[in-house]
């Protein structure tokens, strides 16, 4: 034997023994692989029914939420129609509190003018009476009151001494 075939017994022994490792490591990864496959397996069953289970329970809230939606939309639609009624219902309140604020204003004013109307003509009327009535009256009674002073006094010296037209004198003093 001649050392290059020794050299090649040593390589093909190499060689074999690097193939022999190779194959039980592949070997090896083979059965890796499918222990990895089953657990997979097992894992993507398990995944898929909660992924199912998941699906459900979003479509339920898919149609809880546009259920919901609707009657919000709905409710959404009414309070716009209120409010749309209550401001209509407030502008004609407040237009008729101006009207009637303005009514009021003017009957206000025309009752002050009546009443000062009313006053002024009270006024002259008493003035009238006072002059036409009552000045007469006032008049008649002066002219009474100074007969009867008159004839007191003309009276009052025959009965009465001077002696009361003493005391007279002394009560104007």
């Amino acid at each position: 034997m001649s050392s290059t075939d020794i050299i090649l017994c040593i390589f093909s022994g190499l060689v074999f023994l690097a193939l022999l490792l190779q194959g039980l490591a592949l070997l090896a990864i083979s059965r890796k692989v499918r222990e990895l496959a089953a657990d997979l397996g097992t894992l993507s069953t398990k995944l898929m029914k909660q992924v199912d289970a998941l699906t459900l329970q979003a479509e339920s809230l898919m149609a809880m939420m546009k259920s919901t939606t609707e009657k919000v939309h709905a409710v959404q639609q009414n309070v716009a129609a209120i409010t749309s009624v209550v401001h209509n219902r407030v502008v004609e309140v407040d237009a008729f509190v101006n009207e009637a604020t303005d009514v009021a204003r003017m009957q206000m004013a025309r009752f002050q003018d009546v009443i000062e109307t009313t006053a002024g003509r009270i006024d002259e009327t008493i003035g009238i009476l006072q002059h036409a009535v009552i000045t007469p009256i006032l008049e008649a009674q002066a002219i009474v009151s100074a007969v009867r002073s008159g004839l007191d006094v003309l009276f009052r010296r025959r009965r009465f001494s001077s002696d009361r037209s003493h005391h007279d004198e002394e009560m104007f003093i």
